[in-house]
């Protein structure tokens, strides 16, 4: 009751803040990376932080270097779900019909381009020749010269955790979590740096990390260089195959409310600069144009991945007669705090070899690609039922064909992949474009249970590419420049059993939302969410799980009010409902943010309140949350209580950005909060990060 008197509260003072502006070029590509990054991560549900720096980086770059939208190096924004894959091919032919763009408000009357997607373009793109101009900057020189920045970025829990309590702690290191970062690029074609991150809990020049941080990235790439040579990278890199199948290290957003953006497209190979630490490729990687419609990509690559590591030795007559190493499993989790995780890190090597062979005309794609992955040790999983169809042993090889072909508005795409062991998995979709206001988007997926493969990320209820079969519908309809309704469908089974869900199952989702828009000024949706599948379930006195179906869903207002220049409000009021059989569940949060950039001054404040009221942990709400520069959080909201957040930047000083970070959370009526080792005694958690970036010419 405590909480929703204050949400009243906030929702009526939220009634009287209204008013007209139009927003600065840097406010519209904070508004769209903060809806982007939101949208893309709207089903994930687990860690509270995540890196997307990179998408922030890149329209960072392009804002200082924009990208001629006449030429091909604007396919990228396809990449990014900046343009759709109908609206740049309407581009493509309209610049064939036309001739090239001679300013970006001719995108208006082109099919696909919204009047949002038209104000993005305005600040990261350009209009220039139609021809790619090959870089007239000697190499040497590009070495030398162009925009550097230095990252510095440190962060804690301030309250004490119990893996840290002990005269011998759980955790091995302090509770600070700190990040360094150099990177020099010139335009868009060169660039190459370091980062080091230590997470909280980790060993920083001590222990189990000597050498400092608990982790490095290197790079050094080259980007449309030469006609000839599209790419080359060596260090950490992202190498992206057909739609996933096979491989696919970088970006690929899954279900959300981009309804029609279901393809992956991009260029094949990308630096690395994020901090995840176990996806991405670590070698040389190298893309050639031999011919105008041919393009190469040859890659290789060795790093150490985390894996639980099993040794078994074999004595006879009192010797050592052999030792094996089995890895029962591959960890994803990156941090290396406790014992066993430190015992987890880079305990395998893994070695992956590739290529691609592309054909590409105005109409049409082919492509046939290839992936060899070898293992140190050998991957024997624990023989439960669920997984004997994973793969075991310490080679796998992939190999697929990728495709797409156009007819007018319509776009045919999909991926046909096998494992060395003969099982198939495929994927196919198409594109429609059926007029100026109503785009739409089937996917239909059959991933055979016994296919293998060890770094998919491809469209699916799960990325690991086995054991489902769907049908994914979407729609977005745009009956004038203020409304938009988008709508997504998907059905899915899983012909086997999987972790923690004891039989075949079935899955339906979907999504509505409704989107109105006074341009540069309001912006308000309502959107309904539902999603049910099963799960395993012990009812009280039953010692054998039973399969059931659970259902979640979720019905949210936002609303986006940019006042003037320098102030803006956004509101959100969200409920959320969890039903197994004999149980039901209710949540609701609302929250209310502020921005405030006074003109003509180096600060920036905002700031955020939010009240959250659950009956359980299962109806918890997940909400993005605005941070430092490229750095996200999506905390999750359970129980009853409130939080409450304040960011402050500074830009007075030339070539420098600081800013700093508080949030605090309180929950009512709980001992602790947390679980494990991660539990804080009390009902407060604090958390601060201050970051400074020093970007400089030379």
């Amino acid at each position: 009751m405590k909480i929703l008197l204050q949400a009243r509260t906030i929702c009526i003072g939220m009634t009287l803040f209204l008013g007209i502006s139009i927003p600065s070029k840097a406010q519209i590509t904070q508004d769209y990376l903060q809806q982007f990054i939101e949208f893309i991560t709207e089903n994930q549900d687990g860690g509270e932080e995540f890196d997307y720096s990179e998408i922030g980086e890149q329209l960072d770059d392009w804002s200082r270097s924009p990208i001629d939208i006449n030429s091909a190096a604007a396919a990228i924004l396809v990449q990014w779900k900046i343009v759709s894959d109908n609206a740049y091919r309407n581009l493509q032919e309209h610049i064939m019909l036309n001739g090239p763009l001679l300013d970006l408000l001719e995108l208006q009357s082109i099919s696909g381009f919204d009047p949002d997607m038209v104000r993005i373009l305005d600040v990261i793109a350009t209009v220039k020749g139609r021809e790619t101009q090959t870089p007239s900057i000697p190499f040497g020189q590009m070495l030398i010269h162009g925009q550097n920045e230095i990252y510095l970025r440190a962060g804690r829990t301030i309250q004490e955790s119990d893996g840290y309590v002990g005269e011998d702690p759980a955790y091995e290191g302090s509770p600070d979590k700190i990040y360094m970062r150099y990177r020099h690029r010139n335009s868009n074609t060169l660039s190459y740096g370091i980062t080091a991150e230590k997470d909280a809990g980790e060993a920083f020049f001590s222990g189990s990390n000597p050498q400092g941080f608990d982790f490095y990235s290197y790079h050094f790439a080259l980007q449309q260089f030469k006609p000839w040579l599209p790419a080359l990278m060596v260090g950490d890199f992202n190498a992206n195959f057909g739609q996933g199948l096979i491989m696919h290290s970088g970006f690929g957003a899954g279900k959300s409310s981009f309804v029609t953006d279901v393809k992956r497209s991009g260029n094949p190979l990308r630096p690395y600069t994020s901090v995840e630490e176990n996806n991405f490729l670590r070698g040389v990687g190298v893309t050639l144009k031999p011919a105008e419609n041919l393009t190469v990509t040859i890659l290789g690559s060795h790093h150490n991945r985390d894996g639980n590591l099993t040794i078994d030795t074999v004595y006879e007559d009192g010797q050592i007669e052999n030792i094996d190493e089995d890895i029962t499993s591959l960890q994803t989790s990156n941090l290396h705090r406790t014992a066993a995780e430190i015992a987890d890190e880079d305990a395998i090597d893994l070695t992956q070899a590739g290529v691609s062979i592309s054909y590409t005309n105005r109409r049409a794609h082919l492509a046939i690609n290839g992936l060899h992955s070898k293992l140190s040790a050998p991957l024997n999983r624990n023989p439960e039922l669920y997984n004997q169809y994973y793969f075991n042993g310490d080679n796998l090889t992939n190999a697929s064909l990728d495709y797409g072909i156009w007819f007018g508005g319509l776009h045919f795409f999909g991926e046909t992949a096998m494992s060395d062991n003969g099982a198939l998995a495929t994927l196919n979709g198409l594109l429609a474009g059926l007029d100026r206001h109503i785009t739409a988007a089937i996917l239909f997926r059959s991933y055979a249970r016994d296919y293998q493969v060890l770094t998919p990320n491809a469209f699916g209820e799960t990325s690991q590419a086995n054991n489902e079969t769907g049908l994914y519908t979407g729609l977005e309809i745009t009956p004038s420049g203020r409304w938009k309704i988008q709508l997504y469908q998907d059905i899915w089974s899983h012909p086997w059993l999987r972790y923690n869900i004891d039989s075949p199952t079935e899955g339906i989702e979907y999504l509505g939302r409704v989107t109105y828009t006074v341009k540069r000024q309001l912006e308000i949706y309502g959107q309904y969410r539902s999603k049910r599948n099963a799960i395993n379930s012990t009812p009280t006195g039953d010692a054998i799980p039973q399969v059931v179906d659970q259902t979640r869903s979720q019905v949210r207002l936002h609303m986006n009010n940019i006042l003037t220049k320098g102030i803006q409000l956004r509101t959100r009021l969200e409920w959320t409902s969890y039903n197994v059989p004999g149980e039901n569940q209710q949540g609701f949060m609302i929250y209310q943010d502020a921005v405030y950039s006074p003109l003509a001054s180096p600060w920036t404040f905002s700031a955020r309140v939010t009240l959250f009221d659950t009956d359980d942990y299962d109806s918890r709400i997940y909400t993005y949350e605005n941070d430092l520069i490229y750095y996200y959080t999506i905390p999750a909201f359970s129980d009853q209580g409130s939080r409450f957040y304040i960011n402050v930047r500074y830009k007075g000083i030339r070539n420098l950005t600081a800013e700093i970070k508080f949030a605090q959370t309180r929950q009512l009526d709980v001992p602790s909060i947390g679980s494990g080792n991660d539990e804080i005694q009390g009902d407060v958690r604090s958390e601060i990060r201050a970051q400074l970036i020093y970007r400089f010419d030379n």
